[in-house]
């Protein structure tokens, strides 16, 4: 072939355009974005609840000092420190020698009176005695059966029972001890269940009410969790700290907590079912929240989404999110919208060791 001098320029042209296109084809594919690699979790609900933290007081749930009404020499002592009992078991008993004799004596007398009101009663239907005898018999009866109650309820009094069933505490008097009205014998405490009096701001009784369930925890059993649930709010507010007493009712079967022990109390109301993610994959601008998102394409989506409570690392998500959607949980930074992702790990469930007691509560 033979080339001209008109010819080199549309030659070298032809080539130009082929290297450029070469060269552009080379630029576009090294421009292309390489594919971003993602943990994601598949939303799911959760059980939570609004939690308000304070410090509690146990008290047992009925509870009592043994007393002596009137004095007298302690005669007996019927129980063993720490001894559990039943209402009704005698737990002391106070010298009563003389009512007893006394008691003896209204009962044979009362006795007399009864037959003698029989006797009368028999002769007057034969016209053989007077009314007047029989009301007179009547009258000394009544006279006597009214002491013999007398004297039984000094010797009640001298009889110390349990008026329910419980826990005695440390004796304080041995036997033989003269004891005064109103020294301390022992103390007797019904310990299951046992109540947690606590107080709370005013301000978050919203949303509170009775059957609430509470979580508590003593210092002293540490590592454990006592699950309970309010039984009774306060009538009034304490004007000086504007603080409302709240109690629960905790089982305590097993004798674990003892009264007047200090506990640490978390209330958890509210409940409900909500969707939760680590807070590590909420992104804030402004007042805005957002999450990242896989579509079904396979892209990056970034959504707007409403926030409500925080939890051990948790965020709720009101508003904005679906159950079994995807959200990136690992390598979010730096995606855009619509950019290609490619799913190296899909969590059922929270899995991460600082999530691990919220997330086993997922539904």
């Amino acid at each position: 072939m033979t080339f001209t001098l008109r010819s080199l320029p549309l030659l070298t042209v032809g080539l130009l355009a082929l290297l450029f296109s070469a060269c552009g084809e080379q630029g576009d594919s090294s421009r292309k974005a390489p594919v971003k690699p993602v943990v994601v979790l598949k939303a799911y609900a959760f059980t939570l609840n609004d939690q308000v933290e304070a410090l509690g007081t146990a008290q047992a749930n009925e509870s009592i000092t043994i007393t002596a009404k009137i004095s007298g020499r302690l005669e007996k002592i019927a129980f063993n420190d720490g001894q559990q009992v039943k209402k009704g078991d005698v737990i002391a008993v106070l010298d009563q020698d003389e009512e007893q004799a006394q008691l003896m004596a209204a009962e044979v007398q009362l006795a007399e009176h009864v037959r003698e009101v029989k006797r009368l009663q028999t002769l007057l239907a034969r016209k053989a005695a007077a009314m007047r005898d029989l009301d007179e018999r009547k009258t000394l009866a009544a006279v006597t059966a009214s002491n013999v109650s007398e004297i039984k309820a000094r010797i009640s009094e001298l009889t110390l029972k349990a008026p329910f069933d419980g826990k005695i505490g440390i004796r304080r008097v041995s036997p033989g001890a003269l004891v005064q009205p109103s020294q301390v014998i022992t103390t007797l405490d019904q310990i299951d269940p046992i109540k947690l009096d606590f107080s709370i701001p005013s301000t978050m009784l919203q949303g509170l009410q009775v059957g609430d369930r509470i979580e508590a925890r003593a210092d002293a059993l540490q590592g454990q969790v006592f699950i309970g649930t309010i039984s009774a709010t306060d009538s009034r507010v304490d004007p000086l700290t504007r603080s409302i007493l709240l109690r629960a009712i905790i089982d305590n079967a097993r004798g674990q907590l003892i009264p007047g022990m200090l506990m640490r109390v978390t209330i958890l109301a509210n409940e409900r079912q909500a969707l939760m993610v680590p807070e590590e994959c909420v992104t804030q601008k402004q007042d805005k929240h957002y999450l990242t998102l896989v579509d079904t394409d396979g892209k990056a989506e970034i959504r707007p989404v409403s926030i409500g409570a925080r939890q051990r690392g948790l965020t709720e998500i009101l508003d904005g999110l679906t159950a079994g959607e995807l959200v990136v949980v690992r390598g979010m930074g730096f995606v855009k919208p619509g950019t290609k992702l490619q799913v190296t790990e899909t969590w059922d469930r929270i899995k991460d060791s600082q999530f691990s007691t919220a997330a086993g509560q997922g539904q």
